[in-house]
């Protein structure tokens, strides 16, 4: 993150996201069920809900909710960290996060755990658990 000083203010940028190895993007394929688009609970909302404006916080928030329960969640969000989606809600993620979770897992964190942390409610955290 680099910081840029404008009159008076303080505008943060962003770093773009490291790009996945081969590696790390057949591993997230792998997480992808087959035909999970047709058991998606996005089936069947045919408006832009997934795709809310940058500056719509009500839109993504509404958004990410309603992933909340999808039964194919973990292979929305793998599909869209494997394809480097740029833009919308995918897996109940918005850009940002996905971009948090692309970073860490350049830097080494295990697949599977980018996936359940993203995707699981906290109480099924089961491997977390201490």
């Amino acid at each position: 993150m680099n910081r840029r000083e404008i009159s008076g203010q303080l505008e943060l940028v962003f770093d773009p996201a490291p790009e996945l190895t081969d590696e790390l993007r057949a591993e997230l394929t792998a997480h992808v069920l087959p035909d999970w688009q047709a058991m998606g609970a996005c089936r069947s909302t045919a408006d832009d809900t997934w795709f809310p404006a940058d500056t719509d916080t009500t839109g993504k928030t509404n958004a990410v909710d309603r992933c909340g329960f999808c039964p194919v969640r973990r292979s929305c969000l793998a599909y869209a960290l494997s394809t480097r989606e740029e833009y919308g809600v995918w897996g109940g993620t918005t850009e940002l996060q996905r971009n948090v979770l692309v970073r860490d897992l350049v830097d080494g964190a295990p697949v599977v755990d980018a996936l359940d942390g993203a995707t699981l409610l906290p109480e099924y955290l089961w491997r977390q658990a201490a």
